[in-house]
This record gives structure tokens, C-alpha cells and sequence, in this order.
């Protein structure tokens, strides 16, 4: 622990690493949307490419600045990671449930709510018994 400061918790850069993973599907979204654009267009895919692109840059660009800014241990970066995510999670419900035409899309759906719920459980669960208590860099300058 060089410069006096703290180790990073092991559960702290799984969150961080989750968010990073979560926003480079929503960027992959953005570059399938332009790429398969005509395509999209042609088979009269709906919502359609405006839709994905809009949406998968918006997961991107949430989840990097909570990425970014719990890894520098902002003081808000807990509260912006929880508002994101319990936004975006609810956005991917919505998502699923009115733009999913098949019964098949169904079929794994006790998973799908089993796996959202553990996520946000962990992540909500984890900044609640750490109450703020994550060192930030500020706290650690010479005096």
C-alpha cells in the first residue's frame, strides 16, 4: 500500500467490473445498430436501428461514468451506481416485456428475473453495509 493509500475492495472492483462490462454490450449496441443499419431498415425491424443505437449508447455512457467515477471513489459516485443501475434495470425490463414477441423469449424468464434481482441485491446490499465508507483520494493528501 504505497502512498498511504487503501486497497480497493475485492467486491468494490466486481462492481466496477461489472459496470464496464454491462457498458461495452451497450457500445457493441451501438456499433451493431450502424452496422446492420440497412439491414435493420429492410426486414422492418422494430423498434428499429434509432432505438438500439439511442439505447445502447445510453447503457454505455451511464455505466462508464459509474465505472469511472466509483473507481476513483467520488463521493457520489455509490448513489449515481444505484439510481443507473436500478433505472437501467427497470428500462431492460420494459424493454423485454413490451418489444418481445416470441413465447420462446419467455422461456428463460425465472432466470432472467433470479439474475437481475441477485445483481441488484449485491450491488444495493454492498453500499448499504459499507454506508459510505469507501476512502477517497482526498482523504488521502498529505497534510
Amino acid at each position: 500500500m504505497k502512498d498511504g493509500k487503501k486497497k480497493r475492495p475485492f467486491f468494490l472492483k466486481l462492481i466496477v467490473f461489472s459496470q464496464v462490462i454491462i457498458a461495452v454490450m451497450g457500445w457493441l449496441r451501438v456499433y451493431q445498430s450502424l452496422y446492420q443499419w440497412d439491414t435493420l431498415l429492410q426486414f422492418e425491424v422494430r423498434p428499429g436501428p434509432w432505438y438500439s443505437l439511442l439505447s445502447g449508447g445510453l447503457i454505455g455512457v451511464l455505466l462508464m461514468i459509474g465505472a469511472v467515477s466509483l473507481w476513483l471513489r467520488l463521493k457520489w459516485s455509490q448513489k449515481y451506481v444505484q439510481v443507473s443501475l436500478l433505472i437501467l434495470s427497470l428500462g431492460w425490463w420494459l424493454d423485454y416485456l413490451i418489444f418481445s414477441q416470441s413465447s420462446i423469449a419467455f422461456y428463460n424468464l425465472p432466470f432472467r428475473i433470479f439474475a437481475n434481482g441477485i445483481y441488484l441485491v449485491f450491488v444495493f446490499g454492498y453500499f448499504h453495509l459499507i454506508k459510505n465508507k469507501l476512502p477517497t483520494g482526498h482523504k488521502d493528501e498529505e497534510q
